[in-house]
């Protein structure tokens, strides 16, 4: 079975009472998996703990210091240096680093369980792919697929990390930037309109590793047959070119046309045709969570995501049993998302442009 890594410990990451990340998407989750008896058919792990050893690999040791002590409730005059700040994205609270070793760790177990000989194996409590070296960014402590990454090169020459965030993968490009053994690659909604303001398709890479950081990104109410295209003819071009021997996934499921935070239009089966290109590469995989803040949303995506890669057919209508079945009642949309016509024109010709620049670019 595929080693499946959880830590309790994540449903306590939660910076505010008010904040869009919410814990209980994962609650939802576990008890829609459980319905379904999925969880029954994957090799349910607790992460073992890991050392400051696991964080420094990306991480800064002065800034895993203030994590430290800001969770510990410790007053920092200079918090807002490092990311955090009572009014901001990311609000401190006691108990966070607990809390985002928890979602860490299991990274770590995944990534090392990748690198010692597992086709498959997935963390949904990560993908946090904003944090940088010295900095809390976009709800992220810790940039957990990053480490992954790096653990994954202990073993593999290229390494490819693929993000289908509504969100640009920003940090996880630029800790890679100049490192031509990774291949970053984004589909995401343009930094024009959204967090964290990059992404654009000239966010190349440098020195020797110029043409490894691939950007797509997209326009506003971009529906899936749009998004769909963009994916399909740049990625598997910019994979074929590079050919890595091991992948890292992120599965933001914020680009649904129901997510608060953004303004793409897909819907979960237009989503899912990713997750699906990307288990057919046969490469062994850490698959990774994300984004994803409505809470009818991100239970049946990642439900399907998982089921997709571990290769088993869920039925479309949730169990009875689900406690949320009234609110959720199918996996799938049966209706697609009401766009006007000219905003969907222009996402059309936005996508285009994207396309073109990469066939430019390549030749």
């Amino acid at each position: 079975m595929t080693p499946f890594f959880y830590d309790s410990a994540i449903e306590q990451y939660q910076f505010s009472e008010s904040h869009p990340l919410k814990p209980q998407r994962l609650v939802l989750l576990r008890a829609l998996m459980d319905a379904y008896g999925l969880s029954d058919r994957l090799d349910w792990q607790t992460p073992p703990e890991i050392d400051e050893s696991a964080l420094r690999r990306v991480h800064t040791p002065e800034y895993i210091e203030v994590v430290r002590q800001l969770s510990a409730g410790a007053p920092l005059m200079d918090a807002h240096r490092w990311g955090f700040s009572p009014y901001g994205d990311n609000p401190p609270f006691v108990g966070m680093w607990e809390a985002a070793l928890a979602y860490t760790r299991a990274t770590v177990a995944a990534a090392c369980a990748v690198r010692d000989g597992a086709p498959l194996a997935i963390n949904i409590t990560g993908g946090l792919h904003h944090a940088l070296p010295n900095r809390a960014s976009g709800f992220c402590i810790f940039n957990d697929p990053a480490i992954a990454v790096h653990i994954l090169r202990e073993r593999f020459e290229r390494v490819a990390y693929l993000d289908i965030d509504l969100h640009h993968g920003d940090g996880v490009q630029w800790i890679f930037y100049r490192d031509p053994s990774v291949l970053t690659v984004s589909i995401h909604e343009g930094g024009q309109w959204l967090f964290p303001g990059t992404g654009a398709v000239n966010e190349l890479g440098e020195g020797d590793a110029e043409g490894t950081s691939v950007n797509i990104p997209l326009a506003p109410y971009t529906d899936d047959a749009i998004w769909w295209e963009a994916f399909e003819r740049v990625v598997p071009r910019a994979f074929e070119r590079f050919q890595p021997h091991a992948l890292v996934l992120q599965m933001g499921c914020d680009p649904h046309s129901l997510d608060p935070l953004g303004h793409l239009c897909l819907t979960a089966q237009g989503w899912l045709r990713a997750v699906q290109w990307a288990r057919s590469l046969g490469v062994p995989m850490v698959a990774l969570g994300g984004g994803g803040y409505n809470l009818t949303t991100v239970p049946r995506m990642w439900t399907l995501a998982i089921a997709t890669l571990v290769g088993i057919d869920l039925p479309d209508a949730t169990p009875e049993t689900f406690e949320a079945h009234d609110r959720i009642p199918t996996l799938t949309d049966h209706a697609p998302p009401a766009i006007d016509p000219t905003d969907l024109d222009y996402a059309r010709r936005f996508a285009q442009q994207q396309i073109t620049f990469w066939e430019r670019y390549w030749g």
